[in-house]
């Protein structure tokens, strides 16, 4: 798919159109993601446009620019962030993050939203750099109370060297969990496995690449800013053009490629 312009990509009333229509048959969560959404001037706005037809809103960010745009996530009643936390160590968060943004600018972001009542969520995507420091990232959670998800870095929006470099099993994390929690659940979204610490904080482990079980319990689709919904985050194609029947207000055409998206899906990973 080719890079987007301004002048090609969806607008905030173009996604409230989108949720009103697919509100009708069920849709009513949705998490904006990127890229770095909080990128967008407008990001705002589309959250505002969307939240009166959806029963929740969240953003994942990474965090670097919330210090400035948490007053108007507030404003705009977003339910929840997903701040990504790629390190506890300045140093090793630069390492990983390629010298973009900075540790300290992420902690002071996530303390401004929750000061603003903004429910956050902690990403923290593992890898060989950073899994020694799963303990410093839950004594921060538990610090603020915020339930954390645990990610295994997979082969996709990374270069191949990194990822060798980099992967790492989440095995020693789960044994970990195991020992610390009071409780686990699996979720029925994509069969994740939930740890409830004694501080009652959760900790989710997606586990997700080459796991059919996740595969076949997931029921998102994905849509881009030229109105393309790919029916897997792991495949460009086939996806559903509704760029024209959003943009003309076509609620029957927005209906019609939404079926059809729904009809082309199946697990990526199949056991």
């Amino acid at each position: 798919m080719s890079a987007v312009n301004s002048e090609e990509r969806l607008g905030p009333s173009d996604y409230g159109f989108l949720a009103r229509v697919l509100r009708s048959v069920g849709v009513k969560y949705y998490k904006l993601t990127g890229g770095e959404p909080l990128l967008r001037r407008d990001v705002h706005e589309i959250i505002r446009e969307i939240r009166p037809h959806a029963e929740e809103v969240s953003v994942t960010t990474n965090g670097s620019l919330l210090r400035d745009k948490a007053k108007l996530l507030a404003e705009s009643s977003v339910d929840r962030l997903n701040v990504s936390l790629y390190s506890m160590r300045e140093d090793v968060y630069k390492y990983l993050t390629g010298g973009a943004g900075s540790l300290y600018s992420v902690l002071e972001g996530l303390k401004v939203a929750l000061d603003y009542g903004i429910k956050v969520k902690l990403n923290f995507l593992v890898m060989k750099s950073n899994a020694g420091e799963i303990l410093e990232v839950l004594r921060l959670a538990e610090k603020y109370g915020l339930d954390v998800n645990v990610i295994e870095l997979i082969p996709l929006g990374v270069p191949i060297n990194v990822y060798t470099r980099e992967h790492v099993e989440l095995n020693s994390i789960i044994k970990l969990l195991e020992k610390m929690a009071v409780k686990k659940v699996i979720r029925d979204f994509q069969n994740r496995s939930v740890y409830v610490l004694p501080s009652g904080i959760r900790v989710e482990v997606i586990s997700g690449y080459g796991n059919p079980l996740m595969c076949s319990a997931c029921t998102r689709l994905r849509l881009t800013p030229e109105g393309f919904i790919k029916t897997c985050l792991y495949v460009d194609k086939p996806y559903v053009d509704l760029y024209e029947a959003i943009t003309t207000r076509n609620e029957a055409g927005v209906l019609e490629g939404f079926m059809r998206a729904i009809s082309l899906r199946e697990p990526y990973f199949k056991f």
